[in-house]
């Protein structure tokens, strides 16, 4: 664990520490005081064995979660313009363009999902770093969680990629909405 948590848990002082960074192997102490010795090439076997065995596992990922994300915005805003293609229908009857249609009817959800994205980012960075200090707790060392700051804006930029090619789509659905809808619907 963090050395800041183990003093917190077991109510030691800001300057006491548990381990040792040595460049030769420390004698001076007696081997049953030792629990662990981790040496640089232990961790650099650890890190390769993570980079060759899930490095590639990343990409699919990052690939899955993006289309799924396209999917869930698809299938919102295929269901907010057939809920109104009635309204779609009547304002192009009135005169209004398709642009000022597209942006009467996706403007807001644009506005939803940039909001969903950085909430996301957020709840996802909080939940990982929750997730990762369980499962480094089983290990008998630590690996320090990184996140580059290139990360956010690539997952963001990713989000919105994906959100207006959606959007491209449903232009091409509110285009096609004919007018006789709302004429054939009045009662």
């Amino acid at each position: 664990m963090p050395i800041s948590s183990y003093r917190k848990t077991f109510g030691e002082k800001e300057d006491y520490f548990n381990g040792y960074f040595s460049r030769e192997k420390i004698t001076d102490l007696d081997e049953d005081l030792i629990a662990t010795t981790i040496t640089e090439d232990d961790l650099t076997k650890v890190s390769r064995q993570l980079d060759v065995s899930m490095g590639e596992m990343f990409q699919l990922i990052n690939i899955f979660a993006v289309v799924l994300f396209a999917l869930l915005i698809y299938l919102l805003t295929k269901l907010i313009i057939e809920k109104n293609a009635n309204a779609i229908s009547m304002v192009k009857i009135l005169g209004y363009e398709n642009r000022e249609i597209n942006s009467l009817y996706l403007t807001s959800t644009t506005w939803v999902v940039i909001l969903s994205i950085l909430l996301s980012l957020l709840l996802s960075t909080w939940t990982i770093y929750g997730i990762y200090g369980y499962l480094m707790s089983s290990f008998s060392g630590w690996l320090t969680l990184y996140l580059k700051p290139a990360v956010y804006p690539e997952m963001f930029a990713m989000g919105m990629g994906a959100y207006v090619l959606v959007a491209l789509l449903q232009f091409r659905r509110i285009k096609k909405i004919p007018m006789d809808v709302a004429l054939k619907n009045v009662e």
